[in-house]
């Protein structure tokens, strides 16, 4: 039987094996040396399987996981990505090919398969968006340019929307390459800025809506044919996975653009929740739309997808928060306790059977990125606290403030409102940050978690109190980060000999920054500890010791536009 635990240790656990074990496990073993590209596979004894073809999709996917962890702070992939990324250009970029990029490749390099394909094409501009992330390039641009041409060109379909392949494998549409485009267009706008890959998303939003969406059976069918009505009506099927994933990325261009989603998010919620959830809150594989039949075995990636979309409604909808919280906590537990418990630590079981018996007999790489988007969002959403209104703003400086010694008085390990004493100036420092329009953002290591002083959801709680009395005294704090990791841990779930987002370390600024469309370059940290400094210059940020006294007098100084000609000394 499995130990209880809170739905926050469930989220350092899943951090931890990520971190620690599974990252580990595909750069070790799961990368090809020789080719310097990723292998498709691992056996559960964590050996390659060398001799199947390599798709470009694959690759794509795990160069999204380096960059996305290495802007996350948990690693410094960045050698790593620009060597696979030319090797990906090596062997895959095809010149005397028309559509230039190559569906995969053999163990010796050579082109397995020339097919032009649309859902591997979504992929490759996801990652050109992660790639431009990590290090602005105007060539990943260019290539995303390049690969437009084919979408709007030979893929296109003769009534909107896009084909599967050229050469057409059938004669279906399917909506699965458009919603990976969908991801693929959010992260260029949030990557470049630019309206256009907006633009691109909105109008793949409006196909979703008015075509492919079965609103007459509340189902999202995965044939069309040429004319987008569902084929085969009495024969096809939805997968609870893909209305989840759909939820997601909803959200996510509502956010953007304030386009009104929840109609469709309703209706793609009502029959994924009641047929596609089983009883231990995995997400099954698919079920009939006339006939209800399902299938239910269990995908790794649907139950993923399953634990991102509730964490999208829990941000989106804060009434409804903690029965969506609910449902994450049953998603993370099914993901942690079944999918990622193998011999060999770092791996996971992909596909089980209603019993909860494995059926999948390797290891594919391309689930790696369902992994690291799911935790990546259960942590962002349920992992720190903001204001349940916070806007939407461009990009924008912060300030970060340490928490203990720098907003309140240090008490040691304060855990509950009657600890808490506000430092002289703290409300009107954070004032005075919105005035010249800075962010604020919390960024404090709290071990009382680790050294078992205080639960994790404590200190959420008092974080939560906290901002309510600053808010009230018009301080807006827009979002408070904390570590509750340390090396000396009584809680063994909090152990870790040093974590990423512990102070000297970059992590929780880096996070913030990601989360909140930060510009590090222009933003400044306030903190008591040479600590707070330190991570500071790791995130490139201009570190400032508190040591006492009034915190406004002191943030005037670190706050207050410098005239020109000072400036310039």
């Amino acid at each position: 039987m499995k130990q209880a635990r809170s739905f926050d240790e469930l989220r350092a656990l899943s951090g931890n094996w990520l971190s620690r074990e599974a990252l580990p496990a595909w750069i070790e073993n799961g990368y090809d040396q020789r080719l310097e590209l990723f292998h498709e596979r691992l056996s559960f004894s964590a050996q390659p399987l060398s001799d199947l073809p390599r798709r470009l999709m694959v690759q794509c996917r795990q160069l999204y996981v380096l960059a996305q962890l290495t802007c996350r702070g948990m690693r410094d992939d960045r050698a790593l990505i620009a060597q696979t990324w030319e090797s990906v250009k090596r062997y895959f970029y095809r010149p005397a090919l028309s559509h230039r990029w190559a569906f995969s490749i053999d163990p010796d390099g050579d082109v397995a398969d020339p097919r032009c394909d649309t859902y591997t094409l979504a992929f490759l501009l996801f990652t050109l968006a992660w790639l431009y992330r990590v290090q602005p390039n105007q060539d990943y641009l260019d290539r995303v340019d390049e690969v437009l041409t084919l979408l709007d060109g030979p893929l296109a379909a003769s009534s909107h929307g896009l084909i599967d392949a050229v050469p057409r494998p059938d004669g279906f549409l399917r909506q699965n390459p458009h919603m990976h485009l969908l991801e693929a267009f959010l992260e260029l706008h949030e990557s470049t800025g630019r309206a256009d890959y907006l633009d691109r998303a909105c109008a793949l939003h409006a196909l979703f809506s008015s075509r492919m969406l079965w609103r007459a059976q509340e189902a999202l069918p995965e044939l069309h044919d040429d004319d987008w009505q569902p084929a085969r009506p009495d024969d096809n099927w939805y997968e609870p996975g893909h209305h989840f994933e759909w939820v997601w990325l909803l959200r996510r261009l509502s956010k953007a653009t304030g386009i009104d989603v929840d109609q469709d998010v309703r209706l793609l919620l009502s029959r994924a929740i009641a047929e596609g959830i089983d009883a231990e809150g995995f997400a099954i594989e698919r079920v009939g739309i006339h006939n209800q039949s399902a299938w239910n075995s269990r995908r790794l990636w649907g139950t993923c997808e399953y634990l991102k979309a509730c964490a999208a409604e829990a941000e989106a909808a804060p009434s409804e928060s903690e029965a969506w919280r609910s449902r994450a906590n049953s998603a993370l537990a099914a993901i942690h306790d079944h999918f990622l418990q193998t011999a060999y630590h770092g791996l996971w079981n992909d596909r089980l059977d209603a019993d909860g018996s494995r059926l999948s007999a390797d290891v594919p790489a391309s689930s790696l990125y369902h992994l690291v988007l799911a935790i990546m969002e259960c942590e962002r959403v349920f992992g720190r606290v903001v204001p349940p209104s916070r806007p939407e703003p461009g990009r924008m400086r912060a300030l970060f403030l340490d928490r203990d010694g720098v907003i309140n008085v240090d008490t040691g390990y304060p855990r509950k409102p009657a600890d808490i004493t506000f430092v002289e100036g703290a409300m009107e420092a954070i004032q005075q940050a919105q005035t010249y329009g800075y962010r604020v953002v919390v960024v404090s290591n709290q071990s009382a978690i680790a050294r078992a002083y205080a639960t994790e959801a404590e200190v959420m709680q008092l974080h939560s109190w906290m901002a309510k009395q600053l808010e009230a005294q018009g301080a807006v704090v827009d979002a408070w980060y904390h570590c509750p990791f340390h090396h000396e841990a009584q809680n063994p779930v909090y152990l870790h000999p040093d974590h990423f987002d512990r102070k000297p370390n970059p992590g929780m600024i880096l996070r913030a920054a990601q989360d909140l469309n930060i510009d590090l370059t222009r933003s400044q940290m306030i903190g008591d500890n040479p600590s707070d400094v330190e991570a500071a210059r790791r995130a490139g940020v201009s570190g400032h010791l508190f040591t006492g006294g009034n915190l406004a007098l002191f943030a005037r100084e670190v706050l207050m536009p410098r005239p020109i000609s000072e400036a310039s000394k």
